[in-house]
Formats: structure tokens, C-alpha cells, sequence
């Protein structure tokens, strides 16, 4: 079964993740035939290790947990509960990764091998790393749960990682929920609401933290395994998506479309063929990487507005922060001011 969403197919997620989730509602006494009931999800399949759920039907499950448990912050509960070992290939191939920056290398590159969700990156500003998640199929949002619970999700096993607690900062582009007093005595650090994007903000010392079950040659050998898989599937992947991967570099800036064809062995209308199937053009990408980057950037606030036009290919300031204001209604001065104020309160 293929595991990555091809053009037009729904985003999945692992069947390990609804085996999470009837891990969790168990503890409110609701079985996993209570939890079912009504879904078209073979129980017995879940047990397959290529086993893929469509995001839509993981959601409604979510949902149902939600209304049974009566637990609006049930995506803390994922979280806390999330475990490598629940990611195939790429969580063996993280745990016996030699560092935790090795370990995160191998979630950007590869996540998309165990679900098709979102993407991951990273983006180092002097002595912060952001490990920013980006949904790839905005029509199907993740929602408040699922966002707490990748979040908090993934701090957690940065710690089983390496034996030490995890230090940093949450960012979560909902506001900030009611009921989240009642869980932030057990997050790892503080989170920050109303933010342009969704991800953890760490300092960049712990991407040199050595990992405790580290293993050099068993690292080689599931990296291999991991690139194989990837190499296998990549027929079946979203070519948007791999575009997107190639189209921006932190230190070269924006490739051209034709840069992009050459690094993935096609004609640049071919290309643009492909894309034409997926109803995104290059132009489009651009602009979507332009925009998200531009807001982090601007929030972030050690850059300043000159420097973030430069870096994402504008010719003047103007120019810039009419492209800004275009996006966010705002002015980049103005959108900057606002998150510092929020961020405050």
C-alpha cells in the first residue's frame, strides 16, 4: 500500500496513531469497539505496518474521543503518549541516529515515508533551530488536536531520544484554548499562541546532544532502508511537494523552474505538466514559500524588513511589503509590532 498521497489523493496517517488513540480513550473506560463503532476501520488492520488511515477519518475519530471523553485537550494526552517506535522505518532509523540533529535530519527528510500530513523543516536563526510543520493539504486542517498533539508529540520523544529534558518553546497558530492552564504544568516549556506558523523553537546546542541508543552501523543500515523506501514510492508522490522541497535554499535563495527540472531529471515543461495536474503552478509555489517564510521572519524580529526582502528575492522594500500587506493586511512593521504585543500578554 502506498503511503504517500498521489495528486489529488487524501493526506493519511499511520494506523499506529489510532492505536495511540485507543490507548488514550481506554483510560476514560471506552473500548476500541466503542470507539469504532460506526467507522469503516478493520481493527485487525492496524496491526499492519504499512497500514495508512485517510486524515479525514482519523479526524472523526478524534472528534468521537473528544465527545465521549468529554476531554477538549485530549491532543496533550497523544502527546505525552507519542512514541518513536510508532514511526516505522524512520523511527528506528531516528532512535540509532547518532545525535539529535542526525534524528532530525532524518524526520525532514523523510516523514513523508510514514505519513503525508504535512512537511518538516528546519531553520536555523543564530543560536535557535524553528523544527516548523507545514500542512500540505490546507483543505484538510489539522485542527487544534491534531496540532497539540504533533507538537507536544514530538518534544516528547526528543526526550526518550535523549535522555534529557527538552528545552524550548512551543508555537501554535490557534489561540490559546481555555482549558490549556490545566495542562501546561506538563509541557516542557512555554507555548506560544496567535504565532505565523506551527512548530518548536529550541536552542541549536541540542541538535549536538548524542542520542542513548546510538549506533553508527545500524544507523547506515536503516538510512538505507529509509532511502530505498523513498525511492520506491517516489512515482506515487506529490511532484508539488518535491518542487517545494527544491524550490528554496536559506543561503541561494529561490531556484528557477528550470534549476528545479534539471535536480529532478525532467524538461522544465514537463514540469510544469505535472504541476498543471495537480492545478498549482511554479509561480504559485513560489509565492505560498514566500509567504510563510516572510512571516516567520518578520515575526521572529532578527532580521530586519530590508534584509527579509532581499533574502526572499524582492527588488526593494516597496515592493515587499505591498506583497506583505497583500497577504496579512498589514505592513511588515506593523505585523511585527502585533506579535511582540501578543507575545507579551
Amino acid at each position: 500500500m502506498s503511503n504517500l498521497s498521489k495528486p489529488g489523493h487524501t493526506p493519511t496517517v499511520p494506523g499506529s496513531y489510532v492505536l495511540l488513540l485507543v490507548d488514550v480513550v481506554s483510560r476514560w473506560h471506552f473500548s476500541m469497539e466503542t470507539l469504532l463503532e460506526g467507522s469503516p476501520i478493520d481493527p485487525d488492520r492496524l496491526l499492519r505496518s504499512d497500514c495508512r488511515i485517510e486524515l479525514p477519518r482519523f479526524a472523526a475519530l478524534v472528534k468521537r474521543a473528544v465527545e465521549l471523553t468529554g476531554e477538549p485537550g485530549l491532543g496533550y494526552h497523544l502527546g505525552l503518549q507519542m512514541k518513536v517506535s510508532y514511526h516505522g522505518l524512520i523511527g528506528q532509523a531516528a532512535m540509532v541516529a547518532q545525535t539529535m540533529g542526525e534524528a532530525v535530519e532524518i524526520l525532514r527528510e523523510f516523514f513523508h515515508l510514514q505519513s503525508s500530513i504535512l512537511s518538516v523543516t528546519v531553520e536555523r536563526d543564530g543560536d535557535q533551530v524553528a523544527l516548523v510543520f507545514e500542512e500540505t493539504h490546507p483543505q484538510y486542517p489539522l485542527g487544534r488536536v491534531g496540532i497539540q498533539f504533533l507538537l507536544l508529540g514530538f518534544a516528547t520523544m526528543g526526550e526518550t531520544l535523549t535522555g534529557q529534558p527538552v528545552r524550548g518553546e512551543g508555537r501554535a497558530r490557534f489561540s490559546r484554548p481555555p482549558y490549556f492552564d490545566r495542562y501546561q504544568h506538563l509541557l516542557p516549556g512555554k507555548v506560544r499562541f496567535n504565532q505565523p506558523f506551527n512548530g518548536l523553537v529550541f536552542p541549536a546546542e541540542m541538535m549536538d546532544r548524542p542520542l542513548v541508543m546510538a549506533d553508527p552501523i545500524a544507523a547506515r543500515l536503516a538510512r538505507e532502508q529509509c532511502k530505498q523506501e523513498l525511492n520506491r514510492l517516489a512515482g506515487e508522490s506529490s511532484i508539488a511537494r518535491l518542487v517545494r522541497d527544491l524550490a528554496f535554499d536559506e543561503v541561494q535563495g529561490f531556484a528557477t523552474l528550470e534549476e528545479v527540472a534539471a535536480k529532478l531529471h525532467m524538461s522544465p515543461r514537463t514540469l510544469q505538466r505535472r504541476l498543471g495536474e495537480e492545478r498549482i503552478t511554479y509561480r504559485d509555489l513560489v509565492e505560498h514559500i514566500r509567504r510563510d517564510k516572510a512571516l516567520r521572519l518578520v515575526s521572529a524580529g532578527s532580521h530586519s524588513v530590508g534584509q527579509v526582502a532581499d533574502l526572499l528575492g524582492y527588488g526593494d522594500v516597496t515592493n515587499f511589503s505591498r506583497a506583505f500587506r497583500r497577504w496579512t493586511g498589514e505592513s511588515p512593521r506593523g505585523y511585527r509590532r502585533q506579535q511582540q504585543f501578543s507575545e507579551r500578554d
